[in-house]
């Protein structure tokens, strides 16, 4: 028993549709999590941008340690003989060299995580885009059906590679270039 054109044209545009809604959410929910998990590893920590340092809930201050060009990773790091002699180091931290936080030199979608969740959502867009386009070869005549779903994914394709646009064409390979990057 085979499906008319048209519902089957219908299905493969539904899972299109469903699809691209799931890059989306996988996106979305990637990027939540990536917040989350930096709010919780800087709880109680305020960072103060005009002097690039955290003051932590004690109100000392945790300055530039070590930079990571692999990680892509800035090291804040507290002085040790003030956080050995903090009241608060045995629920801040354990080590005797000092609390350390680390802060990404990149944005989201440039972060390890953000490149690795960006591309499965955008290979579920092009998973979509495949379903389009096999509904559109097999059923040409369900074409009006089939350009809202093509309009959909391509406007994923344009939102989710955003960030492959916005990016200068000279990307800063170090960190230092990054501090002398009139961006």
């Amino acid at each position: 028993m085979s499906l008319g054109p048209a519902v089957e044209t219908i299905l493969m545009g539904g899972y299109a549709i469903a699809l691209t809604v799931g890059a989306f959410g996988l996106d979305l929910l990637a990027r939540h999590v990536h917040r989350r998990a930096d709010r919780h590893r800087t709880a109680g920590f305020r960072y103060l941008p005009e002097h690039d340092c955290w003051v932590c809930p004690a109100n000392q201050q945790l300055w530039p340690h070590t930079v990571d060009d692999q990680a892509r990773l800035i090291r804040y790091r507290g002085r040790p003989a003030v956080c050995n002699a903090c009241p608060e180091k045995y629920d801040c931290t354990t080590s005797s060299s000092g609390r350390e936080i680390t802060k990404a030199v990149d944005p989201w979608p440039h972060s390890e995580a953000g490149r690795f969740h960006r591309g499965i959502a955008l290979v579920l867009v092009v998973l979509a885009a495949l379903f389009v386009v096999i509904a559109a070869v097999r059923h040409p005549g369900d074409l009006p059906v089939l350009i809202p779903v093509a309009v959909l994914w391509a406007g994923a394709g344009w939102v989710l590679t955003g960030h492959f646009r916005h990016t200068p064409a000279e990307f800063p390979a170090t960190v230092a270039d990054i501090e002398r990057s009139p961006w």
